[in-house]
């Protein structure tokens, strides 16, 4: 959890010095994106042995390997996998032979391995523990010794292949493993998982803009692949890609393969990975637009979007959309967890339903948005912080004095999104995409302006026992509505104060009126939606295809509520978002009502 906080802090800085193997700036983000999903996969294992951690580690890793960079770690992962087979625990010398296994395995993964690179990193790290273990006495003190090894040979990338020479960087993929193990050492160091200090070698990127406008990308498609089968041969699998293009990596199992190659064709590729098994997935992105764009001055985000934790998006959009997001607390008895960081939803649901202490939730320190506004500054001269409604928490006002104390290093503006959930993901989600297209403050402000307006929110919850718990609702009135099954249906007003539109009886026709609320709300067919559960994956599915089906739109944005507000509203309530129109600089684009 600790390397995948602090990879997803180093991510834009990564990005920023991504030219190898392709100049598409997207290593940071590939990184972050996979050890997001392996963090997840961890906290969601019931069982805490060395053995089923580490096998989830390279489960969660090969399903959701992003690029090269996540290929590699997802080979890594599985070799310390096959390294910790069998083990309830280690010690050093067993923990020095799986990390060996790992980054050999990681090597032979790749069709056509480089020196200066993540494996040479790898490589050296893994030798250093090996050689070393047995001086050492304790974890801690190796891994943190270990370190200094990898971050010696990180710089040294910086002159292992020329086009890293010419740019005067050092290798993107090795700087995001050597991220990972300053998180990890961090928080050994601190014992709390938590921003740590930049990284020089990552900042100093002098040149980049220049090797990327003048580099030619050979291969047009970033390909990814998975396939299903009973026992995949991946040396012939390797053998039978590599003349289709370069960056071949073929990672995973018998039964689970991960294959990524840059290719001019994509189609036959496909094919021929057909033969070896089941296609379970598989998906491509154009590099060359992607370099393109890079060595574009506009294609370069110049404004920083940060929110709090009680914004609800899919993980992979706030990573691969460079949001920047300030957790929340929340408190089950002497236990303090970070929102979205050291508890998922499906932990922090399992606990709700069966403890009957009452989880409490707290609003970030204005320390905890200096600290983003600050991590922010490194890479831009501005920021957004979009919060919560006042009108609901503190964390606004937290943000505006975090923003008082980071004037002389970054301009920060903070914005009230009187909205929270989905409706704040919304916001957030517009304000990003316009940053992203090179917006200016003035401009983006504008925008999230008319999205504050236009974004509603509707909720309906399976009972008031939360809202009695958490204090929201008397006890009288809770026993009031379980005597008549009482389900309310929730919606915020224009100053993002909860209000109830009705009360019905019994969830089912709770669920029913609410979607016939929203589709008499929701009056054209240019509405953005976003459906949030807690831990109510059937309801939300029903929400979905309801509204795919009677407003035609493809895209449904679905995420989990987030503990936050879940603490309050309990297992089984489920919120539909919708934001109406689309917006156009200069205001809102007419459309056609829904007959």
């Amino acid at each position: 959890m600790a390397a995948s906080q602090r990879l997803i802090q180093m991510q834009a800085e990564i990005d920023k010095i991504n030219i190898f193997p392709v100049p598409d700036g997207d290593t940071g983000t590939n990184m972050a994106l996979t050890m997001r999903s392996v963090a997840d996969g961890v906290l969601n294992c019931e069982d805490a042995s060395l053995h089923e951690i580490s096998a989830m580690l390279a489960k969660s890793a090969l399903a959701h390997a992003h690029g090269s960079s996540g290929a590699i770690l997802a080979q890594f992962f599985q070799g310390l996998s096959e390294g910790f087979r069998g083990q309830t625990k280690c010690d050093l010398a067993c923990f020095s032979r799986a990390v060996r296994v790992a980054a050999d395995l990681a090597r032979e993964a790749v069709s056509e391995p480089h020196e200066g690179t993540i494996l040479t990193v790898m490589r050296d790290w893994a030798e250093y523990i090996q050689k070393n273990q047995s001086i050492w006495k304790t974890f801690p003190q190796l891994i943190s010794r270990s370190l200094g090894v990898a971050t010696d040979s990180l710089a040294k990338t910086r002159e292992g292949l020329d086009v890293l020479a010419a740019a005067g960087v050092v290798d993107a993929g090795a700087q995001g493993f050597v991220s990972m193990l300053e998180g990890i050492v961090g928080f050994i160091r601190l014992g709390k998982i938590g921003p740590s200090p930049g990284s020089r070698l990552a900042a100093d990127s002098k040149g980049v803009a220049a090797v990327t406008s003048a580099s030619e990308v050979r291969f047009q498609f970033c390909s990814q692949i998975q396939i299903c089968g009973t026992k995949v041969d991946r040396v012939a699998l390797k053998s039978a890609l590599r003349p289709f293009g370069d960056s071949l990596i073929v990672a995973g199992t018998e039964e689970l393969v991960h294959v990524h190659i840059h290719t001019n064709e994509f189609e036959e590729v496909l094919k021929i990975a057909g033969n070896y098994g089941r296609i379970e997935n598989c998906n491509k992105q154009d590099m060359r637009q992607q370099s393109r764009l890079l060595s574009e001055p506009s294609g370069r985000q110049k404004i920083a979007i940060i929110t709090d934790s009680s914004c609800d998006l899919p993980a992979d959009e706030i990573i691969s959309r460079h949001i920047r997001v300030v957790p929340c607390r929340v408190i089950f008895g002497n236990e303090s967890y970070l929102d979205k960081v050291t508890i998922t939803h499906t932990n922090f649901y399992r606990m709700l339903s069966t403890s009957e202490v009452q989880p409490k939730t707290s609003q970030p320190a204005p320390a905890d948005f200096r600290d983003a506004c600050l991590g922010a500054a490194a890479q831009h001269d501005t920021a957004i912080v979009i919060t919560v409604s006042r009108a609901l928490s503190g964390t606004w006002r937290a943000a505006e004095v975090a923003a008082q104390n980071t004037g002389e290093q970054i301009q920060v503006t903070v914005v009230d999104s009187k909205s929270i959930s989905g409706g704040l993901g919304l916001i957030v989600l517009e304000a990003a995409e316009a940053a992203a297209s090179g917006a200016g403050l003035e401009q983006i402000l504008m925008r999230v302006d008319w999205a504050v307006r236009n974004v509603r929110v509707f909720g309906a919850i399976k009972s008031v026992k939360y809202l009695v718990r958490s204090g929201r609702v008397s006890k009288l009135a809770g026993k009031l509505a379980r005597l008549f099954r009482l389900s309310p249906i929730l919606t915020l007003d224009a100053e993002g104060k909860v209000q109830v539109v009705t009360k019905v009886f019994g969830a089912t026709r709770a669920r029913r009126k609410l979607m016939k609320i929203v589709r008499q709300e929701a009056t054209d067919r240019q509405a953005r939606f976003l459906v949030s559960d807690a831990n109510a994956p059937d309801t939300a599915a029903e929400y979905v295809h309801q509204i795919r089906k009677y407003f035609g739109v493809e895209e449904v944005l679905t995420a989990p509520i987030s503990p936050t507000l879940g603490a309050h509203l309990g297992p089984g309530a489920a919120v539909v978002v919708f934001l109406s129109g689309c917006y156009r600089q200069g205001g809102l684009v007419p459309t056609i009502p829904k007959r």
